[in-house]
């Protein structure tokens, strides 16, 4: 009864392992800070579909230092988008994609080499509306 018990736990565990795996994979945001070989140069992806304006924000502890709203009639399929933060004094700076679905925050460090930056997904809002099911 013992090994019974060991191997339904451990098949319990591969099978929470591979859900936790798949389900993360699936929350993955389709918007990317990509790296880019110009220096004060950031690029955005966004590889989602919508019919309403994206919203691209940079901000720091200040406040917003940048906008840009990504007019739907300028892509079908999503964008990639190169934006010069050269200007942006501070060395460390968050970026916000903000869309009807998904919103993203990434913070974005200066590289050591100082010719490029590093992002870091923060959070992610899925703004899914909810579903009732009556079973």
């Amino acid at each position: 009864m013992k090994i019974q018990t060991i191997i339904a736990a451990g098949l319990a565990v591969v099978a929470s392992t591979a859900f936790s795996v798949q389900a993360q994979s699936e929350l993955s945001p389709a918007i990317k800070v990509l790296p880019s070989s110009e220096e004060g140069v950031v690029k955005i992806l966004y590889a989602y579909e919508t019919n309403k304006p994206v919203e691209v924000r940079f901000s720091n502890e200040s406040g917003i230092l940048k906008t840009d709203r990504v007019k739907p009639n300028s892509f079908e399929h999503g964008f990639i988008k190169k934006y010069d933060v050269s200007g942006i004094d501070t060395k460390k700076f968050k970026v916000e994609v903000i869309s009807e679905n998904v919103s993203v925050t990434y913070l974005i460090t200066e590289s050591k080499n100082s010719k490029g930056y590093t992002p870091r997904l923060e959070s992610t809002t899925y703004n899914q509306p909810l579903v009732a099911s009556n079973n």
